[in-house]
């Protein structure tokens, strides 16, 4: 063996990857992380998707949007139930990558984790837009409603409807009681409280129209699964970052070697 071959292996052994870059514990700093963060990861990804199921899989809430005509709102849980699934496998390749510290693992780490937080972003914007108060959905409920209670008497369809929607949530109308008189209607029963007899109404706010009862009762569902879209993408902000550093160590140490080899 050659002095100057004697010179490169005695350099290689001074070399790791646990310290090239980086303080000793660096590597292994982040190591942790990402494989903390994709267990997380894991666990919120299938919460995600048992919630998409718990909505989709609920006969009374699919029997009602169908019947109302609302099946666009299925269009921002399938996003998020997709990207339920994405997560789980994108944290296979979180922890592989990271555990045994494989550059192109990370790499597709990291590219499953941008399209997972922009699926997890558009859904959740999605449900937000058309499953809560003060949405875009009010609107179109109002519209729906209006049209109901105008063919209550002809319609057997729009009245069963109406009357399961009133006496399940609780709620009279459109805005309230007034809707169907104002419309010369006859109040139906499922408009008056079955134990007091009594208009559904509101402390301080007075009788309770279908549009804001039926979208509370909305955003029960749609805020858990939006919100939980929400928190799950704020946190893989930082396990990109962190996979990036360990990306980038990774490549400084390769350099490092081809240094030591000319």
């Amino acid at each position: 063996m050659t002095e100057k071959s004697s010179r490169v292996m005695a350099a290689r052994g001074t070399y790791s990857y646990d310290t090239v870059g980086a303080n000793p514990g660096a590597v292994h700093f982040l190591t942790t992380i990402i494989i903390a963060f994709n267990v997380f990861f894991a666990i919120l990804g299938a919460t995600m998707l048992a919630l998409g199921f718990w909505l989709t899989l609920d006969i009374t809430f699919k029997n009602w949007v169908i019947d109302l005509g609302m099946e666009r709102f299925w269009v921002g849980v399938y996003i998020l139930m997709a990207a339920g699934v994405l997560v789980m496998l994108q944290s296979f390749f979180g922890i592989c990558g990271a555990f045994q510290r494989k550059g192109r693992m990370l790499v597709v780490f990291c590219g499953s984790l941008v399209i997972c937080f922009v699926l997890e972003i558009v859904g959740g914007t999605y449900m937000l837009a058309n499953g809560i108060q003060h949405s875009l959905i009010e609107d179109w409920l109002h519209n729906r409603f209006y049209h109901f209670i105008d063919v209550f008497d002809q319609d057997e369809g729009a009245r069963r409807i109406m009357n399961i929607i009133q006496q399940y949530v609780g709620c009279c109308g459109v805005e309230g009681v007034m809707d169907y008189t104002r419309w010369h209607k006859v109040v139906p029963e499922t408009c008056f409280d079955q134990v007091t007899g009594n208009v559904w109404y509101l402390s301080g706010t007075g009788s309770v129209g279908c549009v804001r009862k039926f979208t509370s009762y909305l955003e029960g569902k749609a805020g858990w699964i939006a919100g939980l879209a929400f928190f799950l993408a704020f946190f893989q902000i930082f396990s990109f970052f962190a996979a990036f550093c360990l990306i980038k160590l990774k490549r400084d140490y390769q350099k490092s070697q081809e240094y030591l080899d000319r």
